[in-house]
C-alpha cells in the first residue's frame, strides 16, 4: 500500500473533522471515519489505496494494542480475570462455533474448516471503538477494564483459531502437531517473550534520562515484541499486550515527570492518527468489497449476511448472562455484576480493522493451486458484520449508557484520590507547623489546600463550601497573572531578548501551571 502526500493530508483533515464532530454529536470518531472512508471508496475520482493485511498487522496493530494495554493495571486485570476470560476465550469459541454452524446450514457444501475461519474472524471485538466511548463517558472502571481487557486478549485467541483453520484448508488436512503449537505454545510463548522484552527494556530505561531516547524506545517496544514473537512462531498479539501491561505498570519508575508529559502527549497523538488512518482505510475497503459477488443469488446472500450478523450480536448478548451462570455451576463464578452492566458489555461488541485484515489475509489459493473456497463470501460477510456493529452499536452505545444510568461514576473515584492526596499534603503541613514556627508560606498553603479539600467534599451536593469563593478568586487571579506572564514572554521573544528554546520551556511551565489550576 502506498499513500501519496495528497492522500495523507486528506486523512489528517478527516481525522481532525471526525474528532471535532464526534465531540459535538456524541458519536465515536471511528464510526464517522468509517463512514467517510465508505464515501471515499465509492467516489469515482479518488484513487485511494486499499487496506493491505500486512500493513494492519505490522504497522497499525502493535502500537494500538500496546497503547491500550499500557494503561491497564495488572491488579485490575487479575481482579477481573474471570469475566475477561469468559469473554476473551469462552465467547470467542462460542461465537466461532455459532457462526460456523449458521454458515454450514445456509451455504450447502461449505467445509467445516472454512466456516470456522469465518467464525474466528468475526469473533474478536475491536479494542478501540468501545473503549473510546466508555472512557469519554467516564463509566465505572470495572466496565472499562473488562471490555478493554477482552479487546486486548480476544484478538490473540481468535487469531490462534484462525491460523489453525487456515492451515487445515490450505494443506487439506489436520496437523495435530501444528494445531497444538498454535493453540498452546504460541500464546504462552508469546506472553513469556513479551514479558522478557519488556523486563529488559524497563531496566535499560531506568539508566536513561534523555527524553528523546526514552520516547524512541517506547515507540519501538511494541514493534520489537510483535516482530520477534511472529518471527519465532509465537503470538505477536499477546507478546505486545503483555509488554504494554508490564511497561505501563512500571511507568512511574522509568519516566521523569517532564519526560512522561512529553511521551504521553506524543503517544496520544500518534495513536489517534493511526486510528484515524486505519478506520478510514477500513471504510474504503468495505466500499470496495461490496462489489465482490460470490456465487450466490442476491436474496440468498442477504439471508446469509443477516443471519451471521444476528448470530454475532445475539450470541454475545446471550453469553453475557449464560456464561457467568455456567461458570458458577463449575464453581468458578466471576465477580457479580448488575444486569445493566451486562447489557452495556453485551452491546459493546463492535468489530473493526483486525477482523477485516484477517479476512483479506486469506490466501487466494490452497496447496495444489485450487482457489481458496468461499474466500469472497467470507470477505463480504466479515465486511457486513463490521459495518453493522460499528454503525448500529457504536452510534447507540452513548444513548444506551444514558438510558441505563451508567456514566460519570468514575468522578467519585477520581475525587476520592485527589482528596486523599490533598489530606496527605495537609498532614505534612501540620507537621511543618508543629516542628517549626508556622510562617506565612505554611499558612497560605494550608488555606489553599483546605479550600481544595472542602471543594471536593462538597462538589457532589452542589453547595459552595467555605473557602470555595476564596479558591475561586485565587484561581481567577492566578489565571490572569499567567496571561500577563505569557504576554511579557511573547514580547521578549519578539524583541529577541530570549531564544525560541527558552520561550518553549517557559511556555511549557506556564501551561502546566494553568492545567493544574483548571482542575481545582
Amino acid at each position: 500500500m502506498s499513500i501519496g502526500f495528497e492522500t495523507l493530508v486528506l486523512y489528517l483533515v478527516l481525522a481532525a473533522a471526525a474528532a471535532w464532530a464526534g465531540e459535538r454529536i456524541t458519536v465515536p470518531y471511528p464510526v464517522l471515519l468509517v463512514g467517510a472512508g465508505v464515501l471515499l471508496g465509492i467516489w469515482p475520482f479518488t484513487g485511494l489505496p486499499g487496506l493491505s493485511p500486512d500493513v494492519v498487522f505490522l504497522v497499525f496493530l502493535p502500537p494500538l494494542l500496546y497503547y491500550a494495554a499500557f494503561f491497564m493495571s495488572p491488579a485490575d486485570l487479575r481482579a477481573h480475570a474471570r469475566p475477561i476470560g469468559l469473554l476473551a476465550v469462552g465467547l470467542i469459541v462460542v461465537t466461532t462455533a455459532a457462526v460456523a454452524a449458521v454458515l454450514i446450514l445456509l451455504v450447502p457444501g461449505m467445509p467445516l474448516s472454512v466456516a470456522v475461519i469465518a467464525g474466528a474472524v468475526v469473533a474478536p471485538t475491536d479494542p478501540v471503538a468501545a473503549s473510546l466511548v466508555l472512557r469519554r463517558l467516564n463509566v465505572p472502571e470495572r466496565l472499562q477494564t473488562i471490555i478493554g481487557g477482552e479487546g486486548l486478549i480476544n484478538d490473540g485467541a481468535a487469531l490462534v483459531l484462525y491460523g489453525a483453520a487456515v492451515a487445515a484448508v490450505v494443506t487439506g488436512g489436520f496437523d495435530p502437531g501444528r494445531t497444538a503449537q498454535l493453540l498452546f505454545l504460541a500464546p504462552a510463548g508469546g506472553a513469556a517473550l513479551g514479558f522478557a522484552i519488556a523486563w529488559m527494556l524497563v531496566r535499560l530505561r531506568r539508566h536513561i534520562d534523555v527524553p528523546l531516547a526514552e520516547i524512541t524506545i517506547s515507540l519501538s517496544t511494541p514493534y520489537l515484541a510483535y516482530l520477534l514473537a511472529e518471527a519465532t512462531g509465537l503470538s505477536g498479539v499477546l507478546a505486545t499486550v503483555v509488554a504494554g501491561v508490564y511497561v505501563g505498570s512500571q511507568s512511574g519508575s522509568i519516566y521523569e515527570p517532564t519526560t512522561r508529559l512529553q511521551a504521553f502527549a506524543f503517544l496520544e497523538v500518534l495513536v489517534f492518527l493511526l486510528n484515524a488512518i486505519l478506520f478510514t482505510l477500513v471504510g474504503v475497503q468495505l466500499a470496495r468489497i461490496v462489489h465482490r459477488v460470490p456465487n450466490l443469488s442476491l436474496p440468498h446472500l442477504i439471508a446469509v449476511v443477516t443471519a451471521v450478523v444476528a448470530v454475532v450480536i445475539g450470541t454475545r448478548l446471550a453469553w453475557i448472562f449464560i456464561g457467568p451462570a455456567m461458570a458458577r455451576l463449575m464453581h468458578h463464578a466471576p465477580a457479580p455484576a448488575t444486569w445493566r452492566e451486562g447489557v452495556v458489555v453485551g452491546w459493546s461488541g463492535m468489530r473493526g480493522g483486525v477482523s477485516l485484515a484477517a479476512a483479506l489475509a486469506l490466501p487466494r489459493r490452497v496447496a495444489g493451486g485450487a482457489p481458496f473456497p468461499y474466500r469472497d463470501l467470507l470477505i463480504v460477510v466479515v465486511g457486513a458484520v463490521i459495518v453493522v456493529t460499528l454503525l448500529l452499536q457504536g452510534m447507540t452505545l452513548p444513548w444506551l449508557l444514558r438510558k441505563l444510568g451508567i456514566g460519570y461514576q468514575q468522578d467519585d473515584a477520581e475525587r476520592g484520590a485527589r482528596l486523599q492526596a490533598i489530606r496527605a499534603a495537609l498532614d505534612h503541613l501540620e507537621e511543618c507547623a508543629t516542628t517549626d514556627a508556622p510562617d506565612d508560606d505554611v499558612t497560605r498553603l494550608r488555606g489553599l489546600y483546605s479550600a481544595r479539600a472542602q471543594r471536593l467534599e462538597h462538589r457532589r451536593s452542589g453547595r459552595e463550601p467555605r473557602g470555595g469563593a476564596e479558591l475561586g478568586r485565587y484561581r481567577a487571579l492566578r489565571l490572569e497573572l499567567l496571561h500577563i506572564e505569557r504576554t511579557v514572554i511573547a514580547a521578549s521573544r519578539e524583541k529577541r531578548r530570549i531564544g525560541p528554546e527558552a520561550m518553549r520551556r517557559i511556555q511549557h511551565d506556564l501551561d502546566l501551571e494553568e492545567a493544574r489550576l483548571r482542575t481545582l
